[in-house]
């Protein structure tokens, strides 16, 4: 890693300045918000002590072993995070500090989620200094450009270049935060904590499955953070669903259809690998396209029909296009079809949001 400046062990480096950037923007974001500003140093120090217990924990044993996992855990200057780790941390500081200064929990959450986008932007862009975030070498010539791909490695005239994922990381942080500063200023409390658990969580689990790097796994094949992820749009589906107060015959089409698009996205991921497995991958995405559209219609009506018609004619025609092309061809078919099967969610999230109430009392 790139190091600016040294003041003897101190080490001052490009990453850590966009860190430092990115605690900066998400308190100024907080400003208008000025009571919640005594709770940030519960929030800060919660999201780097969860944050880095989580990355000690599920990283390398050689590396633990090497420094001991309890001198490690203390280590903070040693980097190593997890974002979901430092999410939880953050909100349990919420917690804390909002309990102390006497502050609604979820007026806190809404107020620090523009934040937190701003602290995940920054640090995705840091992970260009860090040679992180980057997918699969780029075999074709023609793509080798940014922000698509980026260099990872250079030795006199070769050159390898792997998609840029950490980029489209950050684009997702900085989409979500321009959402929530514009379209949820003024919405019901808890709508902006809804948009930004959502939202992450979703763009998380596709762009974590196209990483290639020191991902943080629980066992060679499975990314924490995509597990993450996922428990929690069902933790936030379990609490819209209990303030929302659906009908039982409603209640079980939402699980049901949340469950068929995990099992999509599951099956899309071992296809990647083996392909055999298809028509299991046809099957959960044919069943959110179904359940889906059973569901909106629960909630909704005849008004349902329309959108839930266009996301079943999507997915016939991601199903019929990858039936048709061959494996060597439709990597982004998959890739498309996990991302329908996401949006699944994503709309189930929005059935559920009560429209005149606030959204976690």
């Amino acid at each position: 890693m790139t190091v600016l400046l040294r003041l003897g062990s101190f080490q001052v480096t490009p990453y850590g300045l966009l860190i430092l950037a990115g605690a900066l923007c998400g308190v100024l974001l907080c400003l208008p918000k000025r009571k919640v500003l005594p709770v940030l140093p519960w929030v800060i120090l919660g999201a780097l002590l969860l944050g880095h217990a989580f990355w000690v924990f599920l990283c390398s044993p050689a590396y633990t072993e090497a420094f001991g996992t309890v001198g490690l855990m203390v280590q903070l200057w040693r980097g190593g995070y997890t974002l979901y780790g430092a999410l939880l941390g953050g909100a349990l500081g919420a917690l804390i500090g909002s309990r102390l200064n006497r502050l609604r929990f979820p007026e806190v959450l809404d107020a620090l989620a523009p934040g937190a986008c701003a602290a995940i932007f920054f640090g995705r862009l840091g992970e260009y200094f860090s040679r992180q975030g980057f997918g699969n070498t780029v075999e074709n010539e023609s793509l080798c450009f940014f922000p698509l791909a980026y260099c990872t490695y250079s030795d006199g005239d070769y050159q390898e270049w792997s998609y840029a994922v950490w980029f489209w990381e950050a684009v997702a942080a900085l989409v979500l935060l321009l959402l929530l500063v514009s379209l949820f200023r003024k919405s019901p409390e808890g709508r902006r904590t809804v948009v930004f658990v959502s939202f992450l969580g979703l763009t998380q689990i596709l762009l974590e499955q196209m990483r290639r790097d020191d991902f943080v796994r629980l066992n060679p094949f499975v990314r924490f953070s995509q597990i993450a992820a996922a428990l929690t749009l069902l933790a936030l589906l379990i609490v819209l669903c209990l303030r929302r107060r659906p009908s039982l015959r409603q209640t079980l089409l939402t699980f049901a259809a949340f469950i068929a698009a995990v099992l999509a996205v599951m099956m899309a991921e071992f296809v990647f690998d083996k392909p055999q497995m298809t028509w299991m991958l046809y099957t959960a995405l044919a069943a959110t396209a179904l359940l889906l559209w059973a569901q909106l219609a629960a909630f909704r009506g005849s008004g349902a029909s329309m959108p839930a018609g266009f996301f079943c004619l999507a997915a016939v025609l991601l199903l019929l296009l990858h039936a048709l092309g061959s494996w060597e061809q439709d990597s982004l078919l998959l890739y498309a079809m996990m991302a329908l099967a996401l949006s699944a969610i994503g709309a189930e999230v929005a059935v559920l949001l009560p429209r005149d109430s606030t959204v976690g009392r």
